[in-house]
């Protein structure tokens, strides 16, 4: 039997109708229909490959990915839906690395950045070994005249630009000491916080050192469940739809209560210079009551 040019041929089986209409109406009641309409939606998706050492703990939309090995030189996540996506990446005694990342229709890729160890239990910087602060406390230093020896804490620094930077300093006081020839010696503590960027000027013209603490961060605070009440640095507010943010919060160790018909939660949280601390507290059985993690304002 001969076909005519053009024409669509359909087979005919028991119980269907020959009309196109009988054949559309069995499409939609079967998985071919259901295999169309997802073909769409497996081809809207892009791989992301995450660059960072073997043994980093990955998440995706706050459910685990994988786990960082050599063989993919970090992680490799193949058909991520396209769209926002945020990606969480942890180190044991390290902050969590967070990434908000808009996933197209083909291959991108993120890196890790400097790991900073995290904050000893209830936000407090812990003790740090070899005398480096965990998280990168600095202090800037300028004078008047801008060259002069520097002395702080025992190590003797000869300044001869516009700003003397020393990274690395632990939490506490630290003595520091301007001198020039032809001028009379002047001498300060300095307080260095965690999370703090600190500025210190030495005027041995005026005779004397000036102090001031710099560096902010914000806040948000996410609540389970959704309603709960909030009192930080001076402040009383309520979780709206379960998160609370606040920002232009100086950077350092600050209480934060967070409270929930009648019972409380109460830590100290780290904030940091330029990063967003993000407090999870939950009243509901079975979960962590305080996780902390940070991620880039």
């Amino acid at each position: 039997m001969g076909s005519v040019p053009g024409a669509i041929l359909t087979a005919s089986l028991p119980g269907w109708r020959r009309s196109g209409h009988g054949v559309l109406a069995h499409l939609r009641s079967g998985w071919i229909w259901a295999l169309l309409l997802a073909a769409p939606a497996l081809l809207s998706a892009g791989d992301i490959q995450i660059f960072c050492e073997p043994g980093v703990r990955v998440q995706l939309d706050g459910r685990p990915a994988g786990v960082a090995t050599a063989r993919e030189d970090g992680l490799f996540l193949v058909n991520v839906p396209s769209g926002t996506r945020t990606l969480q990446l942890e180190k044991d005694g390290f902050l969590a690395q967070v990434f908000r990342v808009e996933v197209p229709e083909h291959p991108i890729e993120i890196t890790a950045a400097e790991w900073i160890p995290a904050p000893a239990q209830g936000g407090v910087a812990a003790e740090p070994e070899g005398g480096d602060n965990p998280v990168g406390a600095t202090v800037v230093i300028t004078s008047a005249p801008q060259n002069c020896t520097v002395d702080l804490g025992g190590t003797v620094h000869s300044k001869r630009s516009p700003q003397l930077i020393v990274p690395g300093l632990p939490p506490g006081e630290h003595p520091i000491a301007f001198s020039k020839d032809g001028y009379e010696a002047i001498r300060g503590v300095v307080t260095v916080r965690a999370g703090v960027r600190t500025a210190v000027r030495g005027n041995l013209i005026d005779g004397r050192v000036e102090v001031l603490h710099q560096g902010k961060g914000s806040l948000r605070v996410i609540s389970r469940p959704d309603r709960c009440g909030v009192r930080f640095l001076g402040r009383l507010a309520d979780t709206s739809r379960g998160r609370w943010n606040v920002s232009h919060v100086p950077a350092g160790v600050h209480r934060l209560v967070v409270s929930k018909q009648g019972r409380e939660i109460t830590t100290d949280v780290l904030i940091a210079e330029g990063r967003r601390t993000v407090v999870v507290v939950s009243f509901l059985p079975g979960d962590e009551p305080v996780t902390v993690s940070f991620e880039p304002e």
